[in-house]
């Protein structure tokens, strides 16, 4: 009886969590958030279902086999900055989905054995991008959201995955079922009472925008706050110490900054992303690092440098980093564009 109850709360708040993300950001691509509520949503419910014949059974179970695969795709969604899926990437999950399936059809017993190891990689993958550039992002709900994700979301469901394989060979403890019941029901009761009520604002400022939003390219004039005069006095010393050099250093992290500026880190983090406009640490210096890079290249004086010490110069570790923010500069790598800059 309690893990009915239990089970019924926590697809019930799912459910709310749905509606409410549909119908309150409809302009936001939130897709794959959305199929991964589901996946989870049936795989809740799934055990509270009698069979009903072995093709509705798989028809219920696909949106759960869905779920790692959801959840990289989502943390990749949330962190990339409209950064495209990387294919190598789409093999992976594809690859997944595929063994779970054959793993659910009973093809082999290799499949099963396959198929859990193989949703550990690919949740683990939405981890490790939900870790990459965290420190770098200048967006304090974004942060929060993937702090969330990564503690609560992502590692409850590695201990689930682990405990599914664990008990698929040793008999199920009786109160594991309930107690898996209960915490789904906490944590979907904390996603929908944070992002309804503490943080309703947390998604619209972290998904990107729908692809089918005629607005979602259009340049938005964004009305920042006016800055107090404590506010003035570091932004004064941020431009000065950007100007004397200051983002040549290599490796440089925005607790660094703050450091050198002798600033709070979460002022400084909130004076570049409201007042400055940036989401990401890292392209905040990339407009510094890049400006000095296009004049150098453009020197004559300079022609003989090669490109990899130019990098070095301003701050980059290697020259596969610059070359990327260099290219979503100018469209063009810095090699072509030295070509057309410096007369032959």
């Amino acid at each position: 009886m309690a893990y009915s109850f239990f089970t019924g709360a926590a697809c019930g708040l799912l459910l709310l969590a749905a509606v409410r993300i549909s119908m309150g950001h409809k302009r936001r691509d939130s897709r794959w958030l959305l199929v991964l509520l589901a996946g989870i949503f049936l795989y809740l419910l799934r055990p509270l279902l009698n069979d009903q014949g072995s093709l509705i059974d798989l028809l219920i179970d696909i949106p759960t086999i869905l779920i790692p695969g959801a959840f990289w795709l989502f943390c990749h969604q949330l962190c990339s900055e409209r950064e495209a899926f990387p294919k190598w990437g789409w093999w992976l999950v594809a690859t997944q989905i595929m063994v779970d399936l054959a793993s659910h059809l009973n093809l082999h017993h290799w499949f099963y054995l396959l198929a859990q190891p193989y949703k550990l990689a690919i949740i683990g993958a939405g981890l490790a991008t939900l870790l990459q550039q965290l420190q770098s992002d200048l967006v304090a709900e974004r942060r929060q959201l993937r702090i969330a994700l990564l503690i609560a979301i992502g590692g409850y469901m590695l201990i689930v995955v682990c405990a599914e394989f664990l008990f698929s060979f040793l008999p199920t403890p009786a109160g594991i079922p309930t107690l898996h019941a209960v915490t789904a029901t906490l944590l979907a009761f904390g996603a929908c009472f944070w992002l309804l009520s503490l943080s309703p604002k947390a998604l619209e400022d972290s998904l990107p925008p729908a692809s089918n939003d005629p607005e979602a390219n259009e340049p938005r004039e964004k009305s920042l706050e006016p800055l107090d005069e404590a506010q003035c006095v570091l932004l004064a010393r941020l431009q000065e110490h950007m100007a004397a050099g200051g983002y040549r250093h290599t490796g440089l992290t925005i607790r660094e900054l703050a450091e050198q500026l002798s600033a709070k880190e979460h002022v400084l983090r909130a004076l570049i992303n409201k007042h400055l406009g940036f989401r990401n640490f890292n392209e905040y210096l990339n407009q510094y690092r890049i400006d000095e890079a296009s004049q150098r290249l453009a020197d004559p004086d300079e022609a003989h440098l090669p490109v990899l010490s130019i990098a070095l110069d301003i701050g980059y570790r290697s020259l596969s980093p610059f070359n990327a923010a260099f290219k979503r500069r100018h469209e063009k790598t810095p090699t072509e564009f030295r070509r057309d800059a410096l007369p032959s």
